[in-house]
């Protein structure tokens, strides 16, 4: 069923009574609770308990991953014939992070490694010729991508006609046409039987390390630095949380292993930068959250680096003297204050130059002069302001550069690969990508995304309900209980509750059994089905409004249930 809130379209899909009673006795949960689980595709006792309770030996096995079998021999083959390698990522958190922990396992195996993370203000988004040559004229014979290159089929073609092998490890959506590098590890490729879909590059590049490291255990001579060695897999693990969070992907399934297990870990860490990192973000000894790594510590990434294939925060996390990364983490958290006053600034621009596009447009396709590394930050205001599929575009030596975005039920993936002939380079996921074009094709791109997104339209996806939960049935424990699926982020939001035929006597009675309201609840004369989260603190039991409807306006449901 369907329910048009003031705010928001609900659904609300049916739950099996059965299992929710299976679950209900088996886990000792409420009514409230074992429903909501059977709304977010918990199937048993057991699931629910991996859910509430995540633990690494729930990970599937690794060699699910496509082309993970040729990237061990190839590895073995660098190491044991002394080649050098290169680990290619990328400038935000996730490909900082993915890049240090597979850098950091190359090593410990004895590898000659070098790293290379481009500038997206001078070199854009993944490969470019420029590096390829120089990594070449260097002598690296093997280079492995972390979160980036899956749709690089023509400068993985250059790399090899210079005499390199490319493995690619990526995470995001698979384009038409694969480049043809020695193994491609990505859990969306259509033969993978990884039963997990979502990694982030930083979750993937956990993955793969530690299964080299196993794998080539025999090669393990190199000294490793104190945060290697056995504990190598925490504190890889806790970049791979760092990275995930950062990079928002779905905190369902295997990546709400990798995030609850590596936010645990994490005040721990020994290693410089992880700890100059907490410091700079003011996380240092205590408990740290998926918040804190999104509002603090995420953001302090992809702010300086030279062009040169050299990156301040991942020479901070490479540290090994305390004094340094603590110098480099001051020095990023003030670019970091920085950008933000610069990525305002840019939002100003963008929104006045959006305002005067027309206003039945399907797409908003933005032309301006901001910095790039703000580009991604304007534009997502812009979609999240408008509700429309976004295009921001800077031109700069004869390219354009763009940042997309764009709302739940919109897909630049697809659309941009109706027209892949036209870029240099793209790629991304459904709701944020990017593309690199020739400037004097943009006016040919921009009809035909118009009339792409003309013809598709963003399908609205409507917001699940997690269970039905009357105001007066309302309690501590459900509340407590509710609280434990917690972190909560893309995919994955905060329990909404549904209480259908509020009134006035229902609200009076809910407060006489000590339900307090974080907002006051006003009924109007006829009752309202409300949409309602529960908390609690100091054993004191609130609700907070989220929407509400006229109590009867359900219909029958016409789209699938979205997220909460």
């Amino acid at each position: 069923m369907l329910i048009d809130g003031a705010r928001y379209r609900w659904s609300i899909e049916p739950a099996d009574p059965d299992l929710v009673n299976g679950i209900q006795r088996s886990a000792d949960l409420t009514e409230a609770t074992a429903e909501a689980l059977a709304r977010r595709g918990v199937g048993s006792a057991d699931e629910a308990r991996e859910l509430l309770d995540p633990d690494l030996r729930d990970l599937p096995d690794v060699r699910l991953l496509p082309d993970v079998d040729r990237m061990v021999a190839r590895v073995r083959r660098a190491l044991e014939g002394g080649e050098r390698m290169t680990v290619h990522g990328h400038d935000d958190a996730d490909g900082v992070t993915a890049a240090i922990a597979m850098v950091d396992a190359l090593r410990e195996l004895g590898g000659e490694v070098g790293v290379y993370i481009p500038d997206r203000r001078t070199e854009g988004h993944g490969l470019n010729t420029v590096e390829l040559d120089g990594l070449a004229a260097s002598g690296t014979t093997l280079l492995i991508t972390v979160d980036s290159c899956v749709s690089e089929v023509d400068n993985i073609a250059h790399a090899a006609s210079l005499g390199m092998d490319v493995i690619v490890t990526d995470h995001h959506e698979i384009p038409p046409r694969l480049p043809a590098a020695v193994a491609i590890i990505n859990a969306k490729l259509p033969d993978s039987k990884y039963p997990y879909r979502y990694l982030a590059g930083a979750g993937l590049a956990w993955l793969l390390a530690g299964h080299l490291l196993e794998e080539l255990a025999d090669l393990r001579a190199a000294a490793a630095p104190p945060w290697g060695g056995e504990r190598w897999a925490d504190e890889a693990l806790a970049l791979a949380a760092i990275g995930s969070i950062a990079d928002r992907v779905p905190v369902t399934g295997v990546n709400r292993i990798l995030i609850v297990e590596g936010l645990r870990v994490l005040p721990d860490t020994v290693r410089p930068g992880l700890r100059a990192l907490l410091e700079a973000s003011n996380l240092a000894g205590r408990a740290v959250s998926y918040d804190d790594v999104q509002e603090n510590m995420g953001s302090i990434f992809g702010r300086v680096s030279d062009g040169m294939g050299t990156n301040r925060a991942y020479e901070m996390l490479a540290a090994e003297d305390p004094e340094e990364a603590a110098s480099i983490a001051r020095e990023l958290a003030g670019a970091r204050q920085e950008w933000r006053s610069t990525a305002n600034r840019a939002w100003k621009i963008v929104e006045r130059a959006a305002s005067e596009l027309p206003a039945d447009s399907p797409v908003l396709i933005v032309e301006a002069g901001v910095p790039i590394e703000v580009m991604g930050s304007a534009t997502s205001r812009l979609a999240e302001k408008t509700g429309k599929p976004c295009l921001l575009i800077m031109k700069k030596n004869g390219e354009a550069h763009a940042e997309a975005r764009g709302p739940a039920g919109y897909n630049f993936v697809v659309a941009f690969q109706s027209m892949g002939e036209l870029f240099l380079g793209y790629g991304g996921h459904p709701r944020a990508a990017g593309f690199s074009i020739e400037s004097d094709r943009l006016d040919e791109f921009r009809a035909r995304m118009v009339a792409h997104a003309t013809e598709h339209p963003p399908v609205p996806v409507p917001r699940g309900v997690d269970a039905e939960l009357a105001l007066t049935d309302a309690n501590v424990k459900t509340a407590a209980e509710l609280a434990a699926f917690a972190p909560f982020g893309q995919g994955w939001g905060r329990p909404v509750l549904l209480s259908r035929g509020v009134t006035r006597e229902t609200v009076a009675a809910a407060e006489q059994n000590g339900l307090r309201f974080r907002t006051p609840m006003r009924v109007a004369d006829g009752p309202v089905d409300l949409f309602y989260r529960l908390s609690v603190a100091d054993d004191v039991l609130f609700a907070s409004e989220v929407d509400r409807a006229p109590t009867g306006a359900g219909h029958a449901a016409d789209a699938a249930p979205g997220e909460a």
